[in-house]
Parts: structure tokens; C-alpha cells; sequence
């Protein structure tokens, strides 16, 4: 809340609005930022920690670069944040952002200045920003774009799933893909192309950020999607390619 008083003071023909601030109290709202927004922050300031507050475990499954893990559910994370330099600012996630909010006010509280990511690393990895630590993986076999659009036309209901050995909510979808490419068999297609190694059908399809869908009925695009989607939104997929309410 903000307190000001107005002054108006004549001085010949001009009338002056004077404004002075008595007292203000200003409340300092968490700054939580978008993926771009938090890549441009990592450059633009150098000298900030970049932390990463999930587990060992989920941490040496890949992280973004040079960023520095500190578990926020360990017995020793208020320890081990004290020992950081409150004079740089923190830039801070975790898998999709609770956790990172919870501990980005445990250190505004000490005193820190953070920013958070919002969406966290799942986010991250969907925009397909640079990581680190991410244990070695056997690409498959990549399409060529003409093959990959002979197959579209050729078959009448495709799904297409764009995916990352590197993208978590990717390989979380990948049963549920799998599952219903079963119970759809014999009425929809169902082609994985994997975003490392296929950047012409990417490009081709304007498929900037995985995992990401392409339903084609008869040859043509009639949905494009992005991002996570659970069970029952994923069927609306399959649903869609064959052109019938199930």
C-alpha cells in the first residue's frame, strides 16, 4: 500500500502538482518467470547461482548448465543455502516449479533476491534449451522428411508424437502413447519421430517445443499440439485422427 499527499502550488500561470511520497509500504511479489525470460536472465547475469533444488537423483538425469544442486526436501537445506552469497541473485527450479517456490521464500525470507522458473526443468527441456549431465542415449533411426510425408498421406488417421530421449514430460506420455496406439490399432497410425536428428520435419512443421502432436486425417494436418497432455486429453488425439466420436 501506498500513501501519498498532493500538493498544488500556483506559481504565476502554471499550476504545479507536486507529489510526495509520505510513507509507503511495498509488498515484494514473487518473481516467477517464463522459460525465454529466465534463459535471458542466466546471460544477462553471469555472476548469479543458478540452483537447482531437486534431488541428486533427478539432478543427475540432466540439469541446465553449470547449474549448482542443493535439495530442497534435505534435512540440510537451510545449511547449505546460508553458505551462498546473498549479494547475487538467484536464479532457481525444480521439475515443474513447487518446489522452487517453496524454497525461493524460504530465502527471500534470509534475505536473497530469486527468480523462479516457471514450469521448472520440464518446461525447460519442452523449449528444447541446452542441458547438461544428461546420461549418453542411442538416437533412433532419423526420418527423411520425404519419407515422413509419404507416410502421412499414405495412411487415412496418424498421430504424430514429437519427443526427446532428454524431455521428461516426453518419456512420462510415452506409456500412455503406447497404450493407446494399442487399443486404436487397426484405426490410427501411430509415428514417433524423435526431435534429435529430425530438425527438417521439424522445421518443416514449424515444431518448435516437445512433445508435440501432429493428427492427420486423409493426408491432412487437422491438429497441431504442444506440451503435456494426460490420459483422457491424449485419446481426444486419437479420437480426432479417426474422425469419429468415440
Amino acid at each position: 500500500m501506498i500513501y501519498i499527499t498532493l500538493y498544488l502550488i500556483k506559481m504565476k500561470n502554471y499550476t504545479c502538482l507536486i507529489l510526495f511520497s509520505l510513507c509507503a509500504w511495498f509488498s515484494v511479489s514473487a518473481q516467477v518467470v517464463d522459460v525465454e525470460s529466465f534463459s535471458a536472465k542466466i546471460t544477462e547475469l553471469p555472476k548469479a547461482t543458478l540452483l537447482d533444488v531437486r534431488t541428486s537423483g533427478e539432478f543427475g538425469g540432466g540439469h541446465l548448465p553449470k547449474a549448482q544442486n542443493i535439495d530442497f526436501r534435505s534435512a540440510t537445506f537451510a545449511q547449505e543455502i546460508d553458505k551462498l552469497d546473498k549479494s547475487q541473485p538467484v536464479l532457481i527450479y525444480c521439475l515443474s516449479g513447487g518446489r522452487s517456490a517453496q524454497a525461493a521464500e524460504v530465502m527471500r525470507a534470509k534475505g536473497f533476491q530469486v527468480t523462479e522458473l516457471k514450469g521448472g526443468y520440464l518446461k525447460w527441456t519442452t523449449k528444447m534449451k541446452p542441458l547438461e549431465g544428461v546420461p549418453a542415449v542411442k538416437h533412433d533411426a532419423a526420418w527423411s522428411l520425404a519419407d515422413f510425408e509419404k507416410l502421412t498421406k499414405e495412411n487415412g488417421a496418424i498421430v504424430v508424437d514429437f519427443y526427446a530421449k532428454w524431455c521428461a514430460p516426453c518419456l512420462k506420455m510415452m506409456p500412455m502413447v503406447d497404450k493407446l496406439a494399442g487399443e486404436f490399432a487397426g484405426k490410427v497410425t501411430v509415428l514417433k519421430v524423435e526431435a534429435d536428428g529430425n530438425q527438417s520435419i521439424l522445421q518443416a512443421y514449424g515444431i518448435d517445443e516437445i512433445p508435440s502432436f501432429i493428427v492427420f486425417h486423409q493426408g491432412k494436418v487437422i491438429e497441431k499440439t504442444s506440451g503435456f497432455r494426460e490420459e483422457p486429453k491424449l485419446k481426444e488425439l486419437f479420437v480426432q485422427a479417426i474422425g469419429t466420436i468415440q
